[in-house]
């Protein structure tokens, strides 16, 4: 009798499968990537045929997971609306963006060409064929794709695909797991992407000055990563009096009780159990005080975060409510943004928050001290008793909105990130 394979031993091979695909062409694209940098003759006609082609618009291709969720997925949507239409041709590709169908709207809103690959995962042998099909469809004079797991199944098709030039982006400090991911195959991705890093992407951007030491010890390539730091729409997120009110109203928070909330996907890099024991700590010293957790439901809680919640003194005043498709208006009705996370890179919350003259207590993880420097307090991670004291000092001195908001465009406006984009891709054209 056949014995049918188990379900995880084919999950768990499909890097391996993929990988020794990939490690064939290893010589053939080394090969490939050293010639783009050889200098060509100087020949007058072809170097006016090379100024006129650059002066057309060139095709970025942007591959990703999904169109919505995170802080990527938003800094993607910000750069394609930011980006100089004229000079660039936006194609993104999505894995599976059935379930995030406002994104996918924003997206097209922007004139990108959007494809949607309708998928379920991205080492699916339905998903590799018609991604290459794409690829190859388009022609894209430059892939850019977004966080570990695109970069490394996109990068390879893009190659296979015959795309010149890959772009990888870095949006986190560790390669998160995806869902019920062994450890033997974790293992396998993090040796795989490490070794891909040295012959995949021509550059890699990360959004994070930390993250870019945080990726040495796997293998990635110093020499090719360049830090450009995410950016926000300050036309977007601003103050607004009005959204504030008609959001308290709808959560049935008084409009002058204390509220404090967090925006973000319930990852247990979040550590929300810090963040609850901190609303605990800090209701037993104001019990007025409300808070709201944007981005998912109480039963999606970690046990730990559970446990927290239980102790709370005044339960009815935590407030829970999924992903909301405003949130310049979210940040408005809070008297604190805050993040408890026990890692992080850029993140972009921080940024929006400030720029609706929100006032922001987080961890010293990532890049958090320099997005907060001289405008907000910063605590060590998993330190409640730190966090709900940093949130006390706050409520008792607050910064003014003028000057959280100039902050926010002074630094972080994302018309300097789109720049900065476009110059590593005209770099790599150029080369």
């Amino acid at each position: 009798m056949k014995v049918a394979t188990p379900t995880w031993a084919r999950f768990s091979s499909g890097y391996l499968v993929f990988g020794n695909q990939c490690r064939k062409l290893m010589p053939k694209l080394s090969l490939f990537s050293k010639q783009e940098t050889v200098s060509t003759p100087k020949i007058k006609d072809q170097s006016k045929k090379v100024t006129g082609a650059l002066c057309q618009a060139r095709t970025i291709v942007h591959f990703i997971s999904s169109p919505g969720g995170g802080g990527a997925e938003a800094m993607l949507l910000n750069l394609v609306s930011a980006m100089d239409q004229k000079a660039w041709k936006t194609v993104v590709i999505v894995v599976d963006g059935r379930a995030w169908p406002e994104s996918m709207t924003k997206l097209r809103e922007t004139g990108a060409e959007l494809h949607d690959l309708e998928c379920t995962g991205f080492l699916r042998k339905r998903t590799l064929v018609k991604l290459m099909k794409v690829l190859r469809q388009i022609r894209p004079d430059v892939l850019q794709s977004w966080m570990h797991h695109a970069d490394f199944v996109g990068g390879w098709c893009a190659r296979l695909a015959g795309v010149r030039h890959v772009i990888w982006g870095i949006h986190c400090r560790e390669i998160h797991r995806i869902p019920n991911e062994s450890d033997w195959r974790a293992t396998v991705f993090r040796k795989l992407i490490g070794v891909s890093s040295n012959i995949v992407p021509t550059r890699i951007i990360s959004c994070s000055a930390a993250a870019i030491d945080d990726h040495l010890p796997l293998g990635y390539p110093r020499t090719a990563m360049v830090w450009v730091p995410n950016g926000i729409d300050t036309e977007r997120f601003l103050p607004n009096n009005q959204a504030r009110e008609s959001i308290r109203n709808e959560l049935r928070i008084p409009a002058e009780a204390p509220l404090i909330g967090f925006i973000g996907r319930f990852h247990e890099m979040k550590d929300l159990s810090t963040w609850l024991c901190a609303a605990a700590l800090l209701q037993f010293k104001k019990p007025e005080t409300h808070f709201w957790l944007c981005g998912g439901g109480e039963h999606e809680l970690g046990d730990c975060a559970r446990a927290a919640l239980s102790v709370m003194p005044m339960r009815t005043q935590i407030h829970f409510t999924p992903f909301r498709p405003d949130p310049e208006r979210v940040y408005t009705a809070l008297d604190i943004f805050s993040l408890s996370s026990r890692t992080e890179a850029c993140p972009m919350t921080i940024m929006e928050a400030l720029s609706c003259g929100v006032p922001c207590v987080t961890t010293d993880v990532g890049d958090c001290a320099w997005l907060l420097k001289g405008v907000g307090r910063v605590v060590p991670a998993r330190d409640p008793e730190a966090l709900a004291r940093a949130w006390e000092e706050t409520l008792l001195d607050k910064p003014s909105a003028k000057k959280l908001r100039h902050h926010a465009q002074e630094n972080f406006d994302i018309s300097a990130a789109a720049r900065g984009y476009e110059n590593v891709y005209e770099e790599v054209l150029k080369a």
